[in-house]
């Protein structure tokens, strides 16, 4: 019989500057049924909560994981949440996916019933951060606290995950993404910057953000801010546009939901950015 495994899902779910993805933890038992821990936005958006607390999905009380069926926010045969969208908010394709195995043996049950107990105990608690507190930090927290070991194919040359490798904080204050800026660029550019001791052609451009960062450390009078934000303008404007557009079609999503299945819909969570 074969083996169960625990794996970290990587979702392709857009792109600035470079591409970003959604984690969620995916659970395969002995059967070959699959489930999955995810987290999302929240529903109660304030101006200090501009997307709310970190609201996640468990499956909890009727299954021990939310079932990775077409229902499930992130299978590839739910059109509504797992599809790349053309500019009218259509369904055009299956976002990509990725898969990195965190252990398997001939069974997790009681460590998997474990995770999904700890990841619903976090419910509507922590402030989500599209860069650095969302449904990545949340997967990473749940691992760690199971004493899993961390995914590593979740940096720069792998599938860039923002926010992972952080701890959940009650009190962090989350950024605008509609205020984003080139700082942000670079953050996300630059987040758990991992190769997994293999040479990617992205590490040149690793170095040259790292050096960027820590000129921007280094800026004490402001020229070398200045400077860059007037040499990339173009890159500022693309990002703030690409985010605009990103949140843009989410809403549309959400309209597009409220149909007969809101019901359905409403109860596998909101947004995801990371």
């Amino acid at each position: 019989m074969a083996n169960e495994k625990i794996e970290v899902g990587y979702r392709h779910i857009g792109s600035l500057g470079v591409d970003y993805h959604h984690k969620f933890l995916l659970y395969t038992d002995k059967t070959g049924k699959q489930y999955t821990i995810s987290g999302w936005t929240g529903t109660e958006i304030s101006e200090k909560l501009p997307l709310g607390k970190i609201h996640i999905e468990t499956g909890l009380p009727t299954h021990i994981g939310l079932p990775y069926d077409a229902r499930n926010p992130d299978n590839p045969n739910n059109r509504r949440r797992a599809w790349y969208r053309d500019k009218d908010g259509s369904p055009i394709a299956p976002q990509k996916q990725y898969r990195e195995l965190i252990t398997e043996a001939p069974d997790l049950s009681q460590k998997w019933a474990a995770m999904v107990r700890n990841a619903k105990s976090k419910d509507n608690i922590y402030p989500y951060d599209f860069l650095n507190q969302n449904s990545n930090t949340l997967a990473d927290v749940i691992l760690k606290e199971a004493g899993l070991k961390q995914p590593e194919k979740d940096g720069l040359g792998g599938h860039l995950a923002p926010g992972s490798g952080n701890n959940l904080h009650k009190n962090l204050v989350p950024k605008d993404p509609n205020k984003a800026g080139v700082l942000d660029l670079l953050d996300l550019s630059a987040q758990n910057n991992q190769t997994d001791n293999l040479q990617y052609a992205e590490q040149t451009s690793a170095d040259k953000l790292q050096a960027l960062i820590q000129g921007f450390k280094n800026d004490k009078d402001g020229a070398f801010t200045a400077k860059t934000l007037a040499e990339n303008a173009d890159v500022v404007a693309n990002f703030r546009d690409e985010l605009r557009e990103t949140l843009k079609q989410n809403q549309a999503q959400e309209v597009a939901q409220n149909t007969p299945q809101v019901q359905e819909e409403r109860s596998h969570g909101g947004r995801s950015f990371g």
